[in-house]
Parts: structure tokens; C-alpha cells; sequence
């Protein structure tokens, strides 16, 4: 049976050091640890029963040496990573905290129905000729349906929570679409923005998440964050 070259056999545990690289902690330092010890032992096995007229190829295991180097330091960026991800994770603890109570803008078409009151905006980048608003429930029925403003620019809307009937509508989670067309007939949708106060937030996955009653917002979602004010 041949036994294999120590360089081959240093390029193998390079190899499986190299694919378990991406763990983190000390773990990770441990199999490389271990497998650098396993190298050494054989490395001097190997230098002692070695061939004179036929010795080793020291450059290629040299390089296969800072190989493992190499791994070494990717170890540790990796846990300096995971260190910098938590750290990340409390800082957006903090931050979801201070947004409670505070007012905002969302970009979405979810509303909030809150004592009988819902606000909203939606803005045309055209002139209409016609323009429809509609809200729907949370089984995506039509409640309301409203003529909209149809003039260029952002347009203030609140609701009061009653249907085309007349009826009192229960608070809740609604959906707002606004459509119209230009004198050519073609047809737009308008995008909504949406107003509530944050009453929760929330970290997922290290992001950080709004919630005005079930409407649930990224932050990215969010156009403006005012100080709540007491209703005059």
C-alpha cells in the first residue's frame, strides 16, 4: 500500500480545515488546532524515515503551511463578525424602543382604523379625468368607494370608519387603492401613505420592525417619525 506524500496529506487537511472554516468560536479553532497538531506529528515522522537521495518537496508543503495561516485568520474574522452582528442586534434593541409612541408615515396601503379614525395620503402624478378611491376590509371586500381628488399632487384623506351605507365599521386593519386615468384613458394607480402611532416594535432577524396595531413596517418602509401629539 503507498503512503501518501506529506504534502499530499498536509493538502487534505487544508482542504477539511478550509470547508469548516465558516463555523465560528472556538470550536472551529479547535478542529483546525487539532488537525495542525496531527500535520506536525506526522511532518516529523516523515522527516526522520525520509528517503536522503530523494528528500521532500519543502517548497509545497511550505505553502500548504501558510494555507493554514490563512484559515486560521479566516476563524477569527468570522467570529469578529459574529461579535459585530450582536452588537448590531443591541443596538437595534435600542432603537426599536424609542420609536414606541411615536407618530409616523409608512409607505403602504394597509390602514389602521383606530377609534373610528383612519388617515391616509395618496398622490397623483397626473391630471385625472377620473379618480377612485377604495377601501377594502381584511377579507378584501370593498367597504367604501369614494371619488378621489383628482389633481396632481399628494392628497390628505381620513377616513371615519363608515361603510357606503352608512354604517360603523369595527377598528381594524383596511386597505386603501386609489385608482384613475389621464384624458387618454390610461389608467394609474396611486401609491398610499399611511399614518398611525407605533404602539410596538419588534427585531427580526436583527432588523427592526414596526407595528401600528397589526400593521407591521421595516424601517425602510418609513417616510416620517414625528413626536406624538394629544389630539386638540
Amino acid at each position: 500500500m503507498d503512503i501518501p506524500s506529506i504534502s499530499d496529506t498536509l493538502a487534505e487537511y487544508t482542504a477539511n480545515a478550509q470547508a469548516n472554516a465558516t463555523s465560528t468560536g472556538n470550536s472551529a479553532l479547535g478542529d483546525l488546532a487539532d488537525t495542525y497538531d496531527n500535520f506536525l506529528t506526522l511532518l516529523t515522522k516523515q522527516l526522520q524515515n525520509q528517503d536522503p537521495l530523494s528528500p521532500m518537496d519543502t517548497a509545497q508543503f511550505t505553502q500548504q503551511l501558510v494555507a493554514f495561516s490563512s484559515v486560521e485568520q479566516q476563524i477569527q474574522s468570522n467570529k469578529r463578525l459574529e461579535q459585530l452582528i450582536n452588537l448590531q442586534s443591541s443596538t437595534n434593541a435600542y432603537a426599536a424602543v424609542s420609536f414606541i409612541g411615536t407618530d409616523v408615515a409608512i409607505d403602504s396601503d394597509k390602514i389602521m382604523l383606530q377609534d373610528s379614525k383612519a388617515k391616509f395620503s395618496y398622490e397623483l402624478d397626473k391630471t385625472a379625468s377620473r379618480a377612485t378611491l377604495q377601501i377594502y376590509d381584511k377579507n378584501n371586500q370593498v367597504v367604501m368607494i369614494m371619488e378621489a381628488d383628482r389633481t396632481v399632487g399628494e392628497h390628505a384623506a381620513l377616513w371615519d370608519g363608515t361603510d357606503y351605507f352608512g354604517n360603523k365599521l369595527a377598528d381594524g386593519e383596511y386597505r386603501v387603492a386609489v385608482s384613475y386615468e389621464d384624458s387618454q384613458g390610461k389608467k394609474y394607480s396611486a401609491p398610499i401613505t399611511s399614518y398611525g402611532t407605533v404602539d410596538s416594535a419588534e427585531i427580526v432577524d436583527g432588523a427592526v420592525y414596526l407595528n401600528i396595531g397589526s400593521i407591521r413596517a421595516p424601517l425602510d418602509k418609513i417616510r416620517q417619525i414625528t413626536k406624538a401629539t394629544a389630539d386638540a
